[in-house]
């Protein structure tokens, strides 16, 4: 176990050159395991996310060459949200620096909800919400609004977006300037112009949280009311405004009071609704984080740059001193893109690892421990949150002479009206329970 393999080994801060290399050669992944244990110690019960059905993800898995029960904890789904989550407090802290596409709902009828960033939305930039967005700027003296993207082939759009229109794993300049946080966690642009066909971005950043060795618990549902005295369910109508009245005798359509959520519930491990046994959480003899960022995945993209930004010198250069640059300029993208991968599990770090309610793990050892797979035998490094962010400056510091822009300043659309008018609705809709 990792505990074990890397007790007492002294780490050094993994650094730029190491990861350059690591990527310039032949290396499979960065790796880290971490070893979890529940906050509450040995035999705390942890609850595991419920999936359709009432029932938890359940495998056997072979670990250490025997085969164990084991219990997801944390989907690769759910670890892309927390990744992706605590790469955005970095940046709206401004510890982090790397470009974002928000929409900005103010000043629309669904101003409640804020901003909304790349970070967020499913399908990252690629995801319908943004194709609902427009960009503001100015045309002719006058101001204007196009669509941040086409929405069928040969609309017109934003600049941003007929850039995006283009990108692939052989051109993935502009996604790279644009949300490069997509490269990382991956992307299909399954609802642009070019429908089921856009390109697919495959996740670079993988992660789950399994616990390994459980046996399944069983949890009594009750609630003892201070001023509702009686344990009879008394019955109740509801009123067109939501309130409530004691139902007349005999009366049909009736709930019972604890619907409207007053009276005592008698304890039980049973759900009265489905008649089954109510989620009981889990104890386990070990829960563990295991997260690898892929170098091969990095590796097949490529950053071509227009013929104005190539730098003049470069121009001047014969053909073997062109595909050189091209090659560093590859080199370095990559070399970014690995540093945010990298940032991001340091921030998961920071925040912790509450999962949900009732299930708060801490990490057993002391430092993130981030192992080199292939390339050469390599000692363990570690990375804070601190030296990730000066890590990530410097990674970026020299793209501009290479023709890449890095500009951290958010990209903000607008709704359309009726993105708006969509989500006003459906929020009004999901608090009336429909």
């Amino acid at each position: 176990m990792l505990r074990s393999r890397f007790h007492g080994v002294p780490m050094a801060e993994i650094d730029l050159q190491t990861i350059r290399d690591a990527i310039a050669g032949n290396a499979a992944a960065f790796r880290v395991i971490t070893e979890l244990q529940p906050a509450g110690g040995d035999g705390d019960k942890i609850f595991p996310p419920t999936y359709e059905g009432s029932v938890y993800a359940v495998e056997p898995r072979i670990i250490n060459g025997q085969e164990e029960q084991c219990v997801l904890l944390d989907s690769v789904q759910s670890q892309a949200n927390r990744l992706e989550n605590a790469l955005l407090e970095g940046h709206r802290s401004g510890d982090l620096k790397f470009p974002l596409v928000e929409v900005d709902f103010a000043g629309t009828e669904a101003a409640e909800v804020g901003k909304v960033s790349s970070l967020e939305a499913p399908h990252r930039v690629f995801d319908a919400l943004f194709l609902a967005c427009e960009v503001e700027g100015e045309e002719n003296g006058q101001k204007s609004r196009k669509p941040f993207r086409p929405r069928k082939p040969g609309r017109d759009s934003s600049e941003h977006g007929k850039r995006l229109e283009k990108t692939s794993v052989a051109n993935a300049t502009a996604l790279f300037e644009l949300c490069p946080t997509a490269l990382v966690f991956g992307a299909w642009d399954s609802h642009g112009a070019r429908g089921g066909l856009g390109e697919k971005f495959q996740r670079a950043l993988v992660s789950e949280v399994i616990g390994i060795g459980f046996a399944a618990g069983k949890r009594p549902a009750s609630r003892l009311d201070s001023v509702i005295r009686t344990t009879k369910d008394l019955p109740v109508t509801k009123n067109d405004d939501g309130s409530w009245k004691l139902a007349d005798e005999g009366a049909t359509g009736t709930l019972k009071l604890s619907e409207v959520g007053l009276g005592n519930v008698t304890p039980s491990l049973v759900n009265p609704k489905t008649k089954t046994l109510n989620h009981g959480g889990v104890t386990v003899r070990s829960a563990r984080q295991i997260t690898v960022l892929s170098l091969p995945a990095l590796r097949r993209l490529r950053f071509p740059i227009d013929e104005a930004v190539i730098p003049h010198a470069e121009k001047q250069s014969d053909e073997a001193a062109k595909r050189e640059a091209d090659h560093e300029r590859d080199l370095a993208a990559q070399t970014v893109l690995a540093v945010l991968g990298l940032t991001a599990i340091a921030w998961q770090w920071k925040v912790g690892f509450s999962l949900r309610s009732r299930c708060d793990l801490f990490a057993e050892c002391e430092e993130l421990t981030i192992e080199q797979v292939g390339g050469g035998k390599k000692d363990p490094f570690t990375l804070t949150y601190d030296a990730a962010r000066k890590l990530l400056d410097e990674a970026t510091r020299d793209l501009s002479a290479k023709g890449l822009s890095w500009n951290s300043t958010p990209i903000t659309l607008k709704p359309t009206e009726e993105l708006a008018r969509v989500v006003k609705r459906s929020r009004e809709l999901a608090a009336e329970g429909n």
